[in-house]
C-alpha cells in the first residue's frame, strides 16, 4: 500500500515538474518583443546559409514568439523579396528581421537581416535576339535548359560542349547568381542535337566562320569576368623595379578571371583574417560555384567566390581592386603614382593589411606632393570613410 502511495506521490511531481518547466519555456518565448512593422522598398536578397530559417510571428509585439516555416539552405538558388522590417529585442539586444517572399514558390516568412545579402539570385533578364553568330568551345562548358521565368530560373538538362563543334548563337540575356549577373548565349550545334544556354565565357569566336556579329553583343562583357588569367595585369610590367612594394600588380578582374575559367591562384589570399593557399572554384552541375582553399593544411570550402572584393594576395603582391583602390601587405611607396598608369587622377586608396589583427591601416594619394598620406586604421574597408 505505501508502495502504491509512493508511486501515485511520484508521479504526481513529475507531471508538475514538467507543467512548469513548459510553464518556463512560454514565458522565455514571451520575453521577446518587436517594434513596430512598416513596410520597405521591395529589394531582392539572397541567402547561401546551409543553418538558419524564416518564421511566423505568434503574439503580440510585446509578447512575440517564432514558429520556423522554412529553412534557408533549400532556398540557396533563388531570390528573396522583402517588403517590411521590424526590430526584435531578444535579452535586450535588437536584431533586424525582414518579412520576406520566395520568387520559386511564393514562400514567406520573417528572418534575420543578417542571412541575407543584397542581390538578386538565379534569376535573368528578357532574352534579345542578335545577329547570328558561331562560335567553338573554348574551354569545356555546358548547354542548359533553362525552366520558370525570369524572377526563378532553373538550370536543367546540362549537356557537354563538344570539342571542334560549332554553335551558333541566336539570342542573349544575362542571369543573376549570388548578385553578379553573367551573360548567356542561346546557341544550337551544328548538327541540331543540342541547343540551349550557356555562359559566353565557354565560347570563342570561330575564325574560319564567314558570319557577321552583332556590334551591342560582341562588345558586351560580363561584369564579373576577365578572360586574361595571367598574374599580372599587362600593365604592371612598366611598374616593375618602381618600388618594392608595387612590383606585381594584379587587377581584380585578373583574379576574378583565375577562379571563373577553373583556374587556381597558388600564393593563395588572406580572407578574414585567415590564409587561404591553392585558391579555385569548384562548379556543381548547375555551373554553381563554391570558392575553395587550402587552410591549415586541409582543403576548406570558403564560401563565394565574390569575396574576392575583400581579398589581400598573401605574397606582397598588390591587388587592384575596382574603386580606385589598392590592398597588399605591404605600405605603398612614395613616388608611385597609378594615374601614370591609367592617364586618370583619381583619388587613390591603399589598404594595408594587418593579418594578426585583421584590419587595414589605409593611405590616400596625395596628388600635390605624389606622396602617399596615412589615413588611420579600419577595420572593413567596405564601411570606410576612406573608400
Amino acid at each position: 500500500m505505501k508502495i502504491k502511495n509512493l508511486l501515485t506521490i511520484s508521479a504526481t511531481v513529475l507531471v508538475t515538474l514538467a507543467m512548469g518547466a513548459t510553464t518556463l519555456n512560454a514565458n522565455a518565448a514571451t520575453t521577446y518583443k518587436r517594434s513596430k512593422i512598416t513596410k520597405v522598398s521591395s529589394k531582392a536578397y539572397y541567402s547561401q546559409r546551409q543553418t538558419g530559417k524564416t518564421y511566423q510571428f505568434k503574439g503580440t509585439a510585446k509578447k512575440l514568439a517564432f514558429k520556423a516555416n522554412h529553412a534557408l539552405k533549400n532556398y540557396t538558388k533563388t531570390t528573396w523579396q522583402a517588403s517590411k522590417k521590424t526590430t526584435v529585442t531578444k535579452n535586450g539586444k535588437q536584431y533586424l528581421y525582414y518579412y520576406v517572399k520566395n520568387s520559386r514558390n511564393g514562400a514567406t516568412g520573417w528572418v534575420y537581416s543578417k542571412y541575407l545579402k543584397a542581390g538578386k539570385n538565379f534569376q535573368a533578364t528578357t532574352a534579345t535576339t542578335v545577329t547570328t553568330t558561331t562560335y567553338t568551345p573554348a574551354r569545356a562548358g555546358k548547354v542548359y535548359t533553362f525552366g520558370g521565368d525570369n524572377t526563378y530560373v532553373k538550370f536543367s538538362n546540362g549537356q557537354a560542349l563538344k570539342t571542334g563543334e560549332n554553335y551558333t548563337q541566336t539570342q542573349q540575356r544575362y542571369v543573376y547568381k549570388a548578385g553578379k549577373k553573367y551573360l548567356y548565349y542561346f546557341v544550337t550545334s551544328a548538327d541540331k542535337k543540342v541547343s540551349g544556354w550557356t555562359w559566353h565565357g565557354y565560347l570563342k569566336a570561330d575564325s574560319s566562320a564567314d558570319t557577321k556579329t552583332d556590334v551591342n553583343s560582341s562588345s558586351q562583357k560580363d561584369s564579373t569576368v576577365n578572360d586574361d588569367t595571367s598574374l599580372t595585369d599587362s600593365n604592371a610590367d612598366s611598374n616593375k623595379g618602381s618600388s618594392s612594394s608595387e612590383s606585381n600588380i594584379i587587377k581584380i578582374d585578373s583574379l576574378r578571371g583565375i577562379w571563373w575559367s577553373k583556374g587556381t591562384y597558388v600564393p593563395g589570399v588572406y580572407i578574414n583574417g585567415q590564409l587561404y593557399t591553392n585558391t579555385h572554384n569548384v562548379y556543381d552541375e548547375y555551373n554553381y560555384t563554391t570558392f575553395m582553399g587550402e587552410s591549415n593544411g586541409k582543403l576548406v570550402a570558403v564560401g563565394s567566390s565574390d569575396l574576392v572584393d575583400a581579398v589581400t594576395p598573401a605574397n606582397g603582391d598588390v591587388l587592384e581592386g575596382d574603386d580606385d583602390d589598392f590592398f597588399s601587405l605591404n605600405a605603398p611607396s612614395d613616388g608611385f603614382n597609378p594615374d601614370s598608369r591609367h592617364n586618370s587622377t583619381a583619388s587613390w586608396s591603399w589598404f594595408q593589411y594587418q593579418p594578426q589583427s585583421n584590419d587595414y591601416v589605409t593611405w590616400q594619394l596625395n596628388v600635390k606632393n605624389g606622396n602617399w598620406d596615412r589615413l588611420g586604421v579600419v577595420s572593413d574597408y567596405t564601411s570606410s570613410d576612406y573608400h
